[in-house]
């Protein structure tokens, strides 16, 4: 695969956002092109450059690939105006950069001549192609990596919406930690976050999807209230997900507890529409070897399902 080549574009607020197109051999082109949307405040390349070994993958089955920053980030103009990350985050998770998205598609729409596109990137930038693809159906299906289902709030304030999966792998832990003299001295030493492992301490076994449906809602209930219309949107309008989770990311557990278990009336259409896919031993940004294969093969098996296998040269 080639370097790719270097774009730019304006987005409605004429902010110009520059990016790198990777286009695959004429021969084996499907006119398709995998958006790899920015994942939060992090660039174009993705942490321990995901989005590079993701395009390395994609490009030879013919499908082309742009991966862009938005505006604020990396080579992009614009600023960010927000005082804390976490507003930042929280901005990006209810559709901060839906336009820069729209704007990259009529882009590549205009200049290449491509109009079907598969939305894809991690946590914030998976987010940020579900939010888009409920406004553009030219988003035609969802690769999503680390699907925010929640929106981040202050590291404070975290332990008062942690789901019953996270409780369970924390007490789990903390119960490894007991012997550990190391962990003995954090905890007196007052950097072990008390609220979180009281909570995990005391809390309950885990539930079933029925029994969590009808449980009350947390005290503090940090559920993204664009998700599930989003979510909605794309899957009734005939449009597939394959999402992808790390197991040790709370991303996985949100999804199940604070969307599936709330709806479920979206079991009778889940076969056939979306898919999970949880990588074992994987954390938030795939930052391992055994993480990124495994990733990079449930992308190729999916989409080789859903638009065949890539042409012959």
């Amino acid at each position: 695969m080639s370097n790719g080549r270097y774009v730019e574009f304006p987005n409605p607020q004429g902010q110009l956002l520059r990016g790198i197109v990777h286009e695959p051999d004429l021969r084996l082109e499907r006119r398709i092109c995998v958006l790899l949307l920015s994942p939060g405040i992090k660039g174009r390349v993705g942490p321990h450059r995901l989005y590079l070994k993701l395009a390395a993958r994609l490009v030879p089955l013919g499908f082309h690939v742009l991966r862009f920053d938005y505006y604020g980030l990396g080579d992009s103009s614009g600023e960010l105006g927000e005082k804390e990350l976490a507003q930042v985050y929280a901005s990006i998770q209810t559709g901060r950069y839906v336009d820069d998205t729209i704007a990259a598609m009529n882009w590549a729409q205009e200049v290449l001549g491509i109009s079907r596109f598969v939305g894809s990137g991690l946590c914030g930038g998976s987010i940020s192609a579900l939010l888009t693809a409920a406004k553009d159906p030219r988003i035609e299906c969802l690769l999503g990596i680390g699907l925010p289902t929640a929106l981040d709030g202050r590291p404070e304030n975290w332990a008062s919406s942690l789901t019953q999966g996270q409780l369970d792998d924390l007490r789990g832990g903390y119960k490894r930690k007991l012997l550990d003299p190391r962990s003995w001295l954090r905890l007196l030493s007052g950097k072990t976050d008390y609220a979180a492992l009281w909570r995990s301490l005391r809390g309950k076994h885990a539930k079933s999807p029925a029994q969590l449906s009808k449980s009350a809602s947390p005290p503090e209930d940090n559920t993204n209230p664009h998700f599930a219309p989003a979510f909605r949107a794309v899957i009734e309008s005939g449009r597939q997900m394959l999402l992808v989770f790390s197991a040790n990311d709370r991303m996985h557990y949100e999804f199940q507890e604070k969307f599936e278990a709330r709806h479920p009336d979206l079991a009778s259409v889940r076969e056939g529409m979306y898919e999970t896919v949880v990588i074992e031993k994987a954390n938030h940004v795939m930052s391992d070897r055994a993480s990124v294969g495994a990733l990079l093969d449930h992308a190729d098996r999916w989409l080789t399902n859903r638009y065949g296998p890539p042409r012959q040269e």
